[in-house]
């Protein structure tokens, strides 16, 4: 037991450390107030109808950047896009909203990094109860794992990670490399994308949307969240095993065998990790510490649907 919670230990201060790194390095896109004029082509996904979109599509009207065209599709149509002229491609969800100056921060920051890829993590409407105990989880889990400056400094491609919400491409760049055949809508699909563009040694990056992009969670079903979860363990359910056994056992064996003093270094990690986090993703610092219980029941129950889900389909596939 003492060399299981050591274990956790360790994990506690280690993740503790990617979120400090993650809060210094403050991985945000800015509104950096310049101006362009370059065509950007606007693709939209839709589940059923161009209804869906309705939202979005008038917060792109309400944008001060005026040369852009918008397609609306339910699936990808890779014929279309490479017909199409245009500077830039940009693919949004459509429970997705934009606020002014985003699209010319989106071409500022590709332009002054050489950027062929540009990813953003929208900012979540949270609103309920339910929402609140669940929708977090994400970002929780993403910043609390991964250094999201790293996407950009590192070119290996191990150092991926994308949110499909929000893709950015340079079409000169996308058009080259043919990459129309690869890219699926689906998180797992614009992961594969950004581990294409860092084989080729192009310049790729992931940041934060400080409220420069927001998502509506509540329109966001509970297939979509788990699989975003998994994407962090890379789709694999041992690992994410793993990680539910450190996280959320870890703490439990600490609180019901160490002594309360003990309990001082652990808790109070998890609690400034809560409140980085917080900062970071524009959520109220002081409730996402009382959720935080509620969090990892949420978090169990995803996770464990997810892989035995993931089981189940190994399982008929071997007979």
């Amino acid at each position: 037991m003492i060399f299981f919670l050591y274990i956790v230990l360790v994990f506690l201060v280690l993740r503790f450390s990617v979120t400090l790194f993650n809060f210094l390095s403050n991985p945000k896109i800015g509104n950096y107030g310049r101006s362009f004029t370059d065509k950007v082509l606007i693709i939209i996904k839709v589940k059923q109808s161009e209804e869906e979109a309705a939202q979005l599509i008038a917060s792109i009207s309400a944008q001060d950047y005026k040369n852009y065209e918008i397609l609306i599709q339910r699936i990808h149509r890779p014929d279309v896009i490479a017909a199409v002229n245009g500077a830039y491609f940009l693919f949004l969800d459509a429970n997705t909203l934009i606020q002014r100056g985003f699209i010319n921060s989106l071409i500022y920051r590709t332009t002054v990094f050489k950027l062929a890829m540009l990813s953003v993590i929208p900012t979540p409407r949270i609103s309920g109860f339910i929402a609140n105990c669940i929708y977090p989880l994400t970002d929780f889990v993403l910043l609390n794992l991964f250094p999201l400056r790293l996407v950009r400094l590192l070119k290996h491609p191990s150092f991926s990670m994308v949110n499909g919400a929000c893709l950015f491409f340079d079409a000169d760049v996308y058009r080259q490399y043919e990459w129309d055949d690869t890219l699926k809508y689906s998180n797992q699909g614009a992961l594969e994308m950004m581990k294409m563009v860092k084989q080729e040694k192009l310049n790729a990056e992931l940041l934060l949307g400080n409220k420069l992009i927001d998502l509506e969670e509540s329109k966001a079903d509970m297939t979509d969240l788990s699989r975003r979860l998994m994407l962090n363990f890379n789709q694999q359910p041992i690992v994410a095993l793993a990680y539910l056994i450190l996280v959320v056992g870890g703490p439990i064996a600490m609180a019901l065998t160490l002594a309360p003093v003990f309990l001082l270094l652990p808790y109070g990690l998890i609690f400034l990790s809560r409140m980085m986090i917080a900062y970071l993703t524009a959520q109220k610092p002081i409730p996402s510490v009382l959720y935080h219980p509620l969090h990892m029941i949420s978090l169990t129950w995803l996770v464990m649907n997810q892989c035995w889900n993931s089981f189940l389909a190994v399982f008929k596939s071997k007979n």
